[in-house]
This record gives C-alpha cells, structure tokens and sequence, in this order.
C-alpha cells in the first residue's frame, strides 16, 4: 500500500480518535493489523506524520504515537510564495465560484459530496426565516481550482423555493437560482474568522491538519431581503485572498459606485 493512502487513512482515524477526546494511536503491531499494512509502511507514514508536526512519539511508560493538539503548521505564515496559483475573492461583489475563477482565468471543477433533503433545525428555522416544519436542502460541495482543492462549501436552502432543485447539476448555483427559478441575490453578509483544518477537512482539502482556513459563514437574500442561502466555507487560506472595497452610498440603495450591490463583511 503506498505511502499517502496509509497517511490518508491515518488522518481519518485520527479524526475519530478526536471525537471521542482521545489523542493517543494504538500500538504499531496492533494499528499495522487495523489498517492492514506492514509495520515498515506503517512507520514510514508516522515518521512523515511526525515531521509535519501532527502526531509525536514519546518513549517510556507513558509512550506512544500521540495526536499534537498543536503544531508548527498552525501558525499563520501568509500566503504560499510556492503556491501554483492564488485566488483573490473580492467581499464587495457578489459572485459564485465558477465564475470568480473563469475571470482570473484559473479552471473551475466542482465535486458533489452530498446532497439531502430534511427537516429544518431551529438554527436553520430561524436564519432562513422559515415556519415550523419547513424543509431545507442541504448541499455539501468541493471546489477546485486548476484541479487542486480551494474550499469546502455547506449551503442550506428553503427547499420550498427551490423545487427539484437536487435533481439539477450542482456546479454554479448561482446561476441556476437566477436562470430557473428567478431568484437574484442582492446582499449577502459574511462573518469571517480563521480557523485551522482538522483531520477530515485536511484530507479533502490536501492540506496538512491545522492549516490555516478562512472561516465563512454566509446569510444571501433577495432583493425583497428575504433569506435565500445560509451558507458555511472553508476556504484554503494559504492560496486565497480576500479584499474589500468600501464606498460611500449616495441614494441608500445598497449599491456602490460601479452599481455593485453592498455586501457587509465583519472580521473577527
């Protein structure tokens, strides 16, 4: 088995191992026989494990391959200067994925995760201003950029409003929403933080556990100010910049001085 598939794998249980509040590995003999792998190939993946800083091995009574709850990738060191790309998201526009990487001429590929249809929970009840025992629709997308993962997107939506909706292809919604079902969003607020990328988000992503991600989460509504999107990205931070252009407003329409409608960014 190679290498970077028992490191994915590692990745994963390590995931788990966080859920239940443990950090400790088992044993080399015993975690060889649970992946199936020999111990050399398992070795090999802790010490690349060990030398990006996510798991440290300690020897005597208290030993063991142990979780890091922190490592020297979780600082924040900027961009990438060796990154293939970069992606700048301006918070003043409106714009989907597709169509922000089209205009900086980088190729845009979206990977449905999942897909489902359910009852609203009160958070989702309340944000999207829907009655008790609405539905919603709940999207969980890959972005890539040039082939290479850039955010991990969780949107939920009325489902009253978007019928058959999942039966759709899923790639740019925003264009769906306005072509077929005459839905244009006229404001979005975004509330931004950093956070750092756990196991399983890493592993999507192709970053290593704790890098540093934009944290977004996203409320769109229409031009009535109805809620139409509440959203939660992932953004890679180190191949991604976000910029915002504030203007003065003249006649309170929401829109700036290129007829741009106001999207309000809080960063925390």
């Amino acid at each position: 088995m190679r290498i970077d598939v028992v490191v994915d794998r590692l990745l994963m249980l390590m995931a788990e191992l966080n859920d239940r509040g443990e950090s400790r590995l088992p044993a080399e003999r015993a975690l060889a026989l649970q992946l199936g792998v020999a111990r050399g190939t398992l070795r090999k993946a802790l010490e690349w494990l060990q030398s990006e800083g996510v798991v440290e091995r300690r020897v005597g009574r208290n030993g063991g391959t142990l979780v890091r709850q922190e490592h020297p990738v979780m600082l924040l060191e900027g961009l990438d200067p060796h990154a293939p790309f970069k992606v700048h998201r301006q918070l003043h526009r409106i714009q989907g994925i597709p169509a922000l990487l089209n205009e900086q001429g980088i190729l845009s590929t979206t990977r449905v995760l999942r897909t489902e249809e359910r009852g609203a929970n009160s958070t989702e009840t309340a944000r999207l201003g829907l009655p008790p025992g609405a539905r919603v629709l709940v999207i969980l997308r890959l972005r890539l950029a040039n082939s290479e993962p850039l955010s991990l997107e969780q949107m939920t939506l009325p489902a009253g409003r978007f019928p058959n909706l999942l039966d759709r292809s899923l790639n740019s919604l925003y264009e769906l929403f306005e072509r077929d079902y005459g839905v244009t969003l006229a404001a979005v607020d975004e509330t931004i933080n950093i956070s750092r990328a756990s196991a399983s988000v890493a592993q999507l992503l192709k970053v290593t556990i704790g890098t540093p991600l934009f944290d977004i989460d996203r409320i769109s509504r229409d031009g009535s100010g109805v809620p139409v999107e509440l959203s939660h990205d992932l953004f890679n931070a180190t191949v991604t910049t976000l910029t915002h252009t504030a203007n003065r407003y003249a006649d309170g329409t929401g829109l700036n001085d290129d007829g741009e409608h106001h999207v309000s960014a809080q960063f925390h």
